[in-house]
Order: structure tokens, then sequence, then C-alpha cells
């Protein structure tokens, strides 16, 4: 493999990690469209229908599930990976820009929708960066600074961008300019991390690297625990919206409290104890990291949807950013743990594939199942399946010390 810098190993560290903080920070931005405002503005001032709303919810999950198609056709190509994960994020710009001016609710859907599912696509290149440029042992400490900028930007700008929306909701084209520029900066950020070029694949299939839950039994078990677990935390995420928004679950709030409950407050909570978790994980057997993580998502998932008592929902929403705080660092970072030399990008994009798989699915099951027995009822099965995948991980500890790869 040729070398992909004279710099020293410090010194490929040191600019990895400083463009990583400026990506980290538009990121924020960008996550906070995501998890709010596009469905908010959707819900508020398109009136979407359940189709539109679901759509919107599932795009950066198709994106992840496309990602191992991306991967695959990267592979080979004599691009660097940096190269790789800016591409898609200019994309993302475009389409925001589009989504910005748009004047009805399906050409919105449409560029939203677009737009997120290529921000979302270049995430395998930019672990496989991490893999490759950070200490295996000191993972969780870089990547953890760049989270904690992005959260803490998102919490801010949830409460600003909601403030400028409950002036006047047709602000909205404002706020998604600007987050069509925040793509374009990420996308340079990107670019200048020290990266190598992308290893050949050894097979013709797009969907290829789905070999490796079957070849690596350990990498594929764990996967089918946090399939199930995932899923029980992905069908809540658009419900949990919707909640706090329409006037059908009698709460109809705020643009304010909407981004309290969704954004600032488990962003808060997420920028609290991102340096807690980052130590575990760099130091702690992972599996059983995963496990405390995994309850803690499940005891706040109930707390949310069991009452209409803003202070609890609050309480649940609090609890759920405590998890997410670990979760960023463990989803973002497990594989570096499992996958062989040269293999991380091959294994994140199965690891993000699935994850696409299961939220492009669940907003539509989770819409359908809330319509059937309840959001409450959906909550408590949520909190159930994620202590069923803690319970079948119990096994699986013994495995969890894995030596990360060395490149």
């Amino acid at each position: 493999m040729k070398e992909y810098s004279t710099l020293s190993k410090t010194d490929i560290t040191r600019r990895t990690y400083h463009c990583d903080l400026v990506r980290g920070g538009f990121e924020g931005l960008l996550a906070t469209g995501s998890q709010t405002f596009c469905l908010f503005i959707a819900i508020r001032y398109f009136h979407a229908d359940e189709n539109l709303k679901s759509l919107i919810a599932a795009a950066p999950f198709m994106g992840m599930f496309l990602s191992i198609i991306l991967v695959h056709y990267a592979e080979g190509t004599g691009l660097r990976k940096s190269s790789w994960g800016a591409m898609p994020s200019v994309l993302t710009g475009v389409f925001v820009f589009f989504a910005a001016w748009t004047t009805s609710a399906e050409w919105f859907a449409l560029f939203v929708v677009i737009g997120y599912i290529c921000r979302s696509a270049l995430l395998p290149f930019i672990t496989d960066i991490y893999g490759d440029n950070y200490p295996a042992d000191l993972r969780g400490h870089y990547f953890s600074r760049s989270l904690i900028l992005t959260v803490g930007i998102s919490a801010a700008f949830g409460y600003a961008g909601s403030f400028l929306l409950e002036i006047n909701i047709e602000y909205f084209t404002w706020l998604f300019t600007l987050l069509g520029f925040c793509a374009f900066a990420k996308a340079g950020a990107i670019y200048c991390m020290p990266s190598k070029i992308m290893e050949e694949n050894s097979h013709r299939n797009p969907l290829g690297n789905f070999k490796y839950i079957f070849q690596d039994r350990s990498f594929g078990y764990v996967l089918l625990t946090w399939f199930i677990m995932g899923f029980a935390n992905l069908w809540t995420i658009p419900l949990r919206v919707d909640y706090v928004t329409s006037a059908e679950y009698g709460i109809e709030g705020s643009a304010i409290f909407v981004a309290l409950i969704i954004t600032i407050i488990p962003d808060t909570m997420r920028l609290l104890f991102i340096p807690f978790w980052a130590r575990l994980f760099d130091r702690m057997n992972f599996v059983a990291l995963r496990i405390l993580l995994n309850l803690l998502f499940a005891i706040g998932v109930a707390t949310f949807f069991i009452s209409k008592n803003p202070w609890i929902i609050g309480a649940g929403s609090a609890m759920i950013g405590m998890a997410f705080a670990g979760g960023s660092i463990a989803w973002n970072l497990w594989v570096t743990k499992y996958a062989p030399p040269g293999k991380t990008a091959a294994y994140m994009s199965v690891h993000v594939s699935l994850t696409g798989i299961r939220g492009t699915i669940g907003p539509v099951i989770g819409y359908w199942a809330a319509s059937q027995i309840g959001l409450l009822n959906v909550g408590l099965l949520s909190a159930a399946m994620m202590v069923v995948a803690s319970l079948m991980l119990i096994p699986e500890i013994k495995h969890g010390k894995r030596k990360p790869s060395v490149k």
C-alpha cells in the first residue's frame, strides 16, 4: 500500500484531529437539521402526510444502507479516502440549498431526503481514516473532542434555530441555506485530512462486504444484537418528535419546547457525558460497555413515553442523551476493535449499512405500530427489546477485549 503522507505519525494524528474539529463543528449544525428542523418544517409548515414524514425520518438511514455500495465502488479507484468522504457532503450542500427554497411538501421532502442520504453515506470513510490516523488506545479520546463540539453546537443551534422559527416559520429558508453552506465547509474539512488510498476490494458483488458477518462470527453476533437494540431505538426517534409536536397526542409543543426536548436537553447531556464514555471506551471491555448503554437507553425510552408531563418527558430525554453520549462513540469506533488490518472501511460499511436498513424501515413500522398499539406501548416494547439485546450479549463478554486493528 502506498504511503499517504510524508508527515510523522504525530503530525498525521494532529492534523487529522484539527480537521476533525472543524468537521465536527459544521456537523453539529447539520445534525440539528436532521434531528429536529426537517421534520418540524414538514409537519408545521408543509403539513406533510405520514408517508413524507416517514421518508424524511428515514433519509439518513437510507444513506447508511447505500454506503456499502459506495465503499465497494470506491475501493481500488486510486482516490484518497478523504476525497471519497468529502464528495457526498458536497452533494448534501447542493440538495439542502434546493430544499431551502422549494414551495411544496413533495419537493421539500425529495431534496431533504437526497441531501441527508448523502450526508450519511460518507461515514465508513471517516471511521477508516480514524483507524489509520489515531493511536489505537486513544481513538475514543480524540474522537470525543470533535463529538463534544458537534453536540455543543447542535444544542446551541437547536435553540437559536427554534427561536428564529418561533418568530416566523418562513425563516426556515434562511436556516436551510445556512445548512447548505455548512455541508460545503464540512466537505472541505474532510478533504484536508491526511488519508491513504482506498484499498482494493476482493469481490465483484457491491454487497460482498456482508460476507464478514459470517466469516467473523463474533463480529456478526454483535451486529445481530445491535440490530435488535438499534431497531428498538431508531423506530422511536421520529415518534418522539411527533409526540411533542402533533396535536393528536395532546402536547402540541411550541418550536422552542420541541427543540428543548428533542435537541437541547439530550445534546446537553451528551456534551456532559462524552468524556466519561470516551475514557470507558478506551479502557473497558467493549461488550460490557454496550450492555450498559443498552440498559440506559431502555430506561430513557420507556420514561419518555410514559407520561405527558413535560418534566417526565424531559427526564426521559436526558437519559436518552446520556446513553447517546456513549452510543455515539461506540457506534463510530467499535469496528476499529474488530476489523483486521486494511478492512476497517469494509467492516464499517457492513455496520453502517445494517443501521441504515433498520433506520429506513423503523420509522415506517414505528408509525404503523403507534397507530395499532399506542405510543406508550411502543415505548415499553422498545425498552423490552433493548433488554433482550443486552441479555444476548452476556455470552459475548469474553470477546469484548479484542485487540484493535493495527495498520
